[in-house]
């Protein structure tokens, strides 16, 4: 049943496009052609899986079934592994190899268990940047991992485009998707190792960079809703966050003052599935009815959400939750 909240019913927005910032034509003309559906856009997401072995047979059965039932993408929040066994090329690319095979694109922003907690221990002591930059290479070098092309994903402008690939963005059914790279332990910020928070604040900076253009396109071409894409819970709980999300958090509070349709988070970390209204208006004290968070759940438990969109809805955004059956069941 979609979630309804417990502050009365959504309010109606009007939008008055206006023009701001700068786009590659792409994403305009796709958006342009995009806006008229017919039906809700209903997709897959998941994500902190597999952290073991077993996992991995009831990811590709979770997934065998969203594309069953018709899923257009497969969305993965990131955290591909635990963050206590070791960080290597054999995990990405086994990971990357789930991913290739499946019969349609998997949407993947990267968590922290990939590349930030690699320097633990029991993670392989090894240097975050150095597989940072393998986790690129796997994923975003290699066009036919997450065969993005399908979408017709845009990145961000100038140097970013290459810096950040993992940032991107695409539409489907008139809804801009934006994928952003935000991940758990305070999102790689240290301020204690130079190095770490340095790659923090470029690649911050860069996030909240893509989220205003994208912000920008949504206005000026009437998108009929947002959904945002990545790995940490930003401490939406706390009033005061962590310095990793500090500037993420006013960036989605600036969001909602200039885009007035329905927005969606979707992401994991915390492995225990929400579905709810946390991002406080700082000018009411109040939730942003507009803007809805969902959680996919995550290791030990497996499963993933299903997610409706439908922005004439009472309630745009539809969440469920699912868990796998057995691949004999499929066959049935």
């Amino acid at each position: 049943m979609p979630y309804r909240g417990n502050r009365g019913s959504t309010q109606v927005m009007q939008r008055h496009p206006k023009r701001l910032g700068v786009w590659p034509a792409a994403l305009v003309l796709l958006l342009s052609a995009s806006s008229a559906r017919a039906e809700p856009l209903r997709f897959f997401a998941a994500g902190d899986l597999p952290y073991f072995a077993a996992e991995t047979e009831q990811l590709r059965d979770l997934f065998d079934t969203a594309e069953a039932e018709g899923t257009p993408f497969l969305i993965h929040v990131g955290d591909i592994k635990s963050g206590s066994t070791p960080c290597t090329d054999a995990n990405l690319k086994a990971v990357a190899d789930l991913f290739r095979v499946r019969a349609v694109p998997v949407v993947y922003t990267p968590g922290d268990n990939e590349w930030t907690d690699c320097h633990r221990e029991g993670a392989g002591g090894k240097d975050p940047r150095e597989r940072l930059a393998r986790v690129r290479e796997v994923f975003y070098g290699d066009p036919g991992a997450l065969r993005l092309d399908r979408l017709g994903v845009v990145r961000g402008a100038g140097a970013d485009a290459a810096d950040y690939p993992e940032n991107y963005a695409f539409i489907r059914g008139g809804v801009l998707f934006v994928t952003l790279h935000v991940v758990g332990s305070n999102n790689g910020s240290e301020p204690d190792d130079p190095a770490a928070e340095a790659e923090f604040e470029a690649r911050d900076a860069a996030n909240v960079r893509f989220l205003r253009q994208a912000a920008g396109l949504a206005v000026e071409r009437d998108a009929s809703a947002i959904v945002i894409v990545f790995h940490a819970n930003p401490q939406f709980e706390k009033v005061r966050p962590a310095r990793g999300f500090v500037r993420l958090r006013r960036a989605l509070v600036e969001l909602m003052g200039v885009y007035p349709g329905p927005v969606l988070a979707i992401h994991g970390d915390t492995h225990r599935f929400k579905h709810d209204r946390p991002l406080i208006d700082p000018a009411t004290g109040e939730p942003f009815r507009r803007f809805v968070r969902a959680e996919v759940p995550g290791s030990p438990v497996v499963g993933g959400v299903w997610i409706s969109v439908d922005p004439q809805a009472e309630e745009p955004f539809g969440v469920s939750e699912m868990y796998p059956i057995s691949r004999d069941r499929l066959m049935e």
